[in-house]
């Protein structure tokens, strides 16, 4: 079974990441909080909701097996986010009791410009852009929680109605690395992913994932 209390221990024993540290982890209530720093870049912290709460898991690209799954898959997604800029002025950031926050968004970490925000959150959808962010429950089903969620202590949940879908739904592709790896998608999430990476007029931005 997929606890928080797992999940904390599998992260804390992670291996180091490449060009960027995670330190302080911890969690309570539900939300798991993590410090990312880099050199030549001011530190953040990064708070997400766990499975336990239902709240949308945008960085999974598969059903998790255990907690270490959880964590591979959570680090590949800080990875991308880190090494993009992820803790320049690229993102936003919210002071929280005096800690600089990264924002989690169905799309990664909050822009700073809100107009490729507000593309992105739409282009994204609810569930990310591998439209696994979806609970997987003990029993194989999984769950569609409240799509609302910004940042992990500021947005309260709403709660909606469980969908019931084969555990096996989102698989793989055979010899995709980790790093790129995809999910077998329906033509609307495709359809999304393309738009996405189709180069903004004004900005230039393409979400290269």
């Amino acid at each position: 079974m997929l606890t928080d209390q797992a999940i904390v221990a599998a992260l804390r024993a992670a291996p180091p990441r490449d060009g960027y540290r995670c330190s302080d982890v911890r969690a309570e209530g539900g939300v798991l909080g993590v410090t990312f720093s880099h050199s030549g870049a001011p530190s953040a912290r990064l708070e997400v909701r766990l499975p336990s709460t239902g709240a949308p898991q945008w960085w999974l690209f598969a059903p998790p097996e255990d907690a270490d799954d959880w964590v591979s898959q959570f680090l590949v997604w800080t990875d991308e986010e880190v090494h993009t800029d992820g803790l320049g002025d690229s993102r936003e950031r919210l002071d929280v009791d005096g800690v600089s926050h990264v924002v989690p968004t169905n799309y990664g970490w909050q822009l700073s410009d809100p107009r490729e925000h507000a593309r992105l959150t739409v282009l994204a959808g609810p569930f990310g852009w591998h439209d696994g962010g979806r609970t997987t429950w003990p029993d194989g089903s999984r769950s569609v929680p409240a799509a609302g969620q910004q940042h992990a202590g500021h947005v309260a949940d709403r709660a909606e109605p469980r969908l019931r879908l084969r555990r096996d739904a989102l698989v793989l592709r055979p010899g995709t690395s980790a790093r790129r790896a995809r999910c077998h998608e329906p033509p609307a999430v495709r359809g999304r992913r393309a738009d996405a990476q189709r180069p903004h007029p004004d900005t230039g931005y393409v979400r290269d994932d």
